[in-house]
C-alpha cells in the first residue's frame, strides 16, 4: 500500500499554479499528479531553483517529481536533468517515501519513476 502524496495549503497550491501556469481547483486531490507535465520539467525546475519560500518549494518539487514520473513513462530524462533534481528531492524524505513505493512487489504497483527514486 502506498503512503499518501503530500498535500499543501490551498493558498500555496494556488500561488504555485498561478506562477507556473498550471491548473488548480479545490477538488483536486492529488494536484501535482493531475497537472504534471513531462515536457515542462526544466521550466518547473528553474522556478524551484529561484523560489525561497519553503512551502512553495515543497509544492514545486512535488510537481517536478510528478512531471518526471510522466517523462519516465516515455523515456528516462537526461542524466544532467536528473542530477539537478536529485539533491532537491533528497531534502524531502516523505516525497521519496511516496514515490519509492516501498511495499510494492511488482512493476504494476510502482510508478515509472520508482526505480530512480529508490536510487536516491
Amino acid at each position: 500500500m502506498r503512503s499518501h502524496l503530500p498535500t499543501f495549503e490551498h493558498s500555496t497550491a494556488l500561488a504555485v499554479a498561478d506562477a507556473l501556469g498550471v491548473g488548480w481547483e479545490p477538488w483536486m486531490q492529488d494536484w501535482p499528479i493531475e497537472v504534471a507535465d513531462g515536457e515542462r520539467v526544466e521550466e518547473f525546475l528553474a522556478h524551484l531553483e529561484t523560489e525561497s519560500r519553503p512551502d512553495r518549494r515543497f509544492a514545486i518539487v512535488t510537481l517536478v517529481v510528478a512531471s518526471l514520473d510522466t517523462a519516465f513513462s516515455s523515456a528516462p530524462p537526461p542524466k544532467s536533468l536528473l542530477d539537478r533534481v536529485a539533491p532537491l528531492v533528497r531534502e524531502y524524505p516523505d516525497l521519496i517515501e511516496y514515490w519509492s513505493c516501498p511495499a510494492a512487489q511488482s512493476d504494476e504497483e510502482m510508478f515509472a519513476i520508482t526505480g530512480w527514486i529508490r536510487g536516491l
